[in-house]
């Protein structure tokens, strides 16, 4: 949705600048979708492109934020294409099942330090992290239903563990697939092109739910009948 906002030249108002913009419309605390109070918007200097530096009052969270704008005159109109840069950004942990947790707390952590590096736009390292937590994931669920081999599962490769130790068709199917957009994050080339770190984290995620199943379903299993 576009807007516009009135830019004051710092430190006097001599010189004010209108402009039309595409509105932020997510906070970057909460992540709520916004419409953003304008609490102050500024400019420097008159060159161009002008930079306008925006502060924000988000309805939801009540917290403030910041927000850049490359400013250009376009057909007698002064015009911005959206903001340049918001801050302070902010990530929310992903929540996972309990039992998942207590199998493979590893996987969680590290899923959610990778969450935290997309978040901060560290997207040339965020790939790796969510490949790592998946590993842990799959090892620790491999561990978790055969016990008795956990050293050597550990000192598997990813895919040599799910060939050997993954007899869920879903799990494995998804936990393959995840591992090879993972592993292009590692590599100089990409084999899966067509694929990205979004696709990765719907397939762990999915990983994640039918793993879940099964850990609820031995819980229930756990139960015995009352006489």
């Amino acid at each position: 949705m576009k807007t516009t906002y009135t830019s004051k030249q710092y430190p006097n108002s001599s010189s004010n600048i209108s402009f039309l913009t595409e509105e932020v419309n997510e906070c970057p605390l909460c992540k709520k979708a916004i419409k953003p109070v304008c609490l102050n918007m500024f400019h420097l200097e008159r060159t161009s492109p002008y930079l306008m530096h925006g502060h924000f009052l988000c309805t939801s969270c009540q917290r403030s934020f910041v927000a850049d704008y490359k400013v250009h005159l376009d057909k007698n109109e002064y015009v911005s294409s959206g903001p340049t840069n918001i801050g302070p950004i902010s990530y929310r942990e992903e929540s996972f099942d309990d039992n998942v947790k207590a199998m493979s707390p590893q996987f969680a952590k590290i899923y959610n330090q990778a969450l935290a590096a997309e978040t901060y736009n560290l997207d040339e390292i965020a790939g790796l992290g969510y490949r790592k937590s998946l590993e842990f994931l799959v090892k620790d669920f491999a561990i978790h239903t055969h016990p008795s081999e956990s050293d050597k599962i550990k000192s598997m490769t990813l895919s040599q563990c799910i060939t050997k130790y993954i007899n869920s068709t879903n799990i494995a199917t998804l936990a393959t697939r995840s591992a090879w957009i993972g592993n292009d994050e590692a590599h100089y080339i990409r084999k899966q092109e067509s694929r990205d770190v979004q696709d990765m984290k719907k397939f762990i995620k999915a990983t994640v739910y039918f793993i879940s199943m099964i850990l609820i379903t031995e819980d229930a299993e756990s139960i015995e009948p009352v006489k």
